[in-house]
């Protein structure tokens, strides 16, 4: 088939969507079908090297005007290439498929104002919202998108997403297919998970006997790092000994300042940015991520399908991965991610390595079905299912 892929940045080497969007594009490749990339704005030439891309190249941030431009723009591309299927990780452009690869924009703006922590700072951001051009663009964008004729059928990443689309804009649940995000993770031999092991533990003067909490976020402020700084207080507080919390990713002063304040800042590795989550995943015992929002968080999807149990919110469709039901239970799942007892609540009952135990042995086989080939091939069906609506 020749499919178009649209999205509104792509560069391989960036995170979410964009990342996501380049391995969709490699398992298409890979089993022989024709992908074009639609992007209005790319990375670096070699970061797109080898990948058909079509591009406005804008530069800098999209405005409302830059937005519409794109989208207008986008829509005559999948009008003029001749394509047999078409897939938009986007709700601001049409295709024959689409998957909101980061949910809803109505429910991305109302989990931001969740994060405020004061009811004023609440009424202050979402007034800010209302008042913002491009924020009400946006939203008029994605309801035009979602009602347009040419979308055949919808992928939901997450039955958090699914939710999104039924409750939030009425989209009739039987032109919605839940096909759960995907990760590409290498296979680690016994040898190889020991060997990082020490490794990352010795490089970061973590004792061998400490219990390892990972977490990792470009966005700390979304993801809960406040939340995991306080429940780690707790657990000190508690009494619970020999832990330390591996943070990855864009912390900052506020992060390091609020360790020191409360006292855990012995208890905290900020370790920056990492290309090798694979070893970090390795060198924990459980992974978490209290986040405010996340339609499906690769964090936790990687840290399964290594057999490391997570804990993460309600508002993370990863989490129908920590608890699918029918007595499967992968890590915890907690309701409110400002709630820092709850969450301390979830890393002490994890803190049993027999509860680990058991979460891990209920991961087996979560590489195979989490692959983003499995993903892809189950998209692709969609898309011949798409092409006969």
């Amino acid at each position: 088939m020749k499919i178009a892929l649209v999205i509104e940045k792509f560069d391989p080497n960036g995170g979410g969507a964009e990342r996501s969007t380049a391995q969709i594009a490699n398992e298409l490749r890979k089993a022989g079908h024709a992908v074009t990339i639609i992007a209005g704005a790319v990375g670096t030439p070699e970061s797109i090297a080898g990948y058909n891309v079509l591009t406005l190249n804008m530069q800098g941030r999209f405005g409302a005007l830059k937005l519409s431009r794109f989208v207008k723009w986008a829509r005559q591309q999948l009008q003029q290439g001749g394509y047999d299927a078409s897939l938009s990780v986007t709700t601001t452009v049409p295709a024959s498929v689409v998957q909101p690869r980061s949910g809803t924009l109505k429910e991305t703006f109302a989990r931001n104002v969740a994060i405020r922590t004061s009811t004023a700072a609440k009424l202050f951001k979402r007034l800010t919202l209302l008042l913002s051009p491009k924020h009400q663009l946006l939203l008029a964008l994605e309801r035009r998108t979602l009602r347009d004729p040419l979308v055949k059928r919808f992928a939901a990443i997450s039955g958090y997403v699914q939710k999104q689309l039924v409750e939030g804009y009425s989209i009739d649940p039987a032109r919605i297919s839940i096909i759960p995000n995907a990760a590409a993770m290498p296979v680690v031999t016994p040898q190889q998970r020991q060997a990082w092991r020490d490794e990352v533990r010795k490089g970061f003067s973590v004792p061998d006997d400490a219990l390892v909490f990972a977490y990792a976020a470009l966005n700390p402020r979304l993801k809960g790092a406040h939340t995991l700084i306080s429940a780690a207080a707790i657990l000190k507080k508690r009494g619970l000994q020999n832990f330390v919390i591996l943070m990855a990713g864009s912390m900052g002063y506020r992060q390091q300042h609020q360790a020191a304040q409360l006292d855990v800042r012995d208890c905290i590795r900020f370790i920056g940015a990492t290309k090798h989550m694979d070893r970090l995943y390795c060198a924990s015992d459980v992974t978490v991520l209290p986040t405010y929002y996340d339609p499906s968080s690769k964090v936790v999807i990687e840290s399964l399908m290594l057999g490391v149990p997570a804990i993460s919110t309600k508002y993370n469709g990863a989490s129908d991965m920590i608890l699918p039901g029918e007595g499967i239970i992968r890590g915890r799942v907690i309701n409110d991610p400002g709630n820092a007892e709850e969450l301390a609540d979830a890393m002490q009952q994890l803190a049993d390595p027999a509860a680990r135990a058991q979460c891990a042995s209920m991961s087996e086989g979560l590489s195979d079905s989490l692959s983003m080939a499995t993903h892809v091939q189950r998209l692709t069906k969609l898309f011949e299912e798409a092409s006969r609506a």
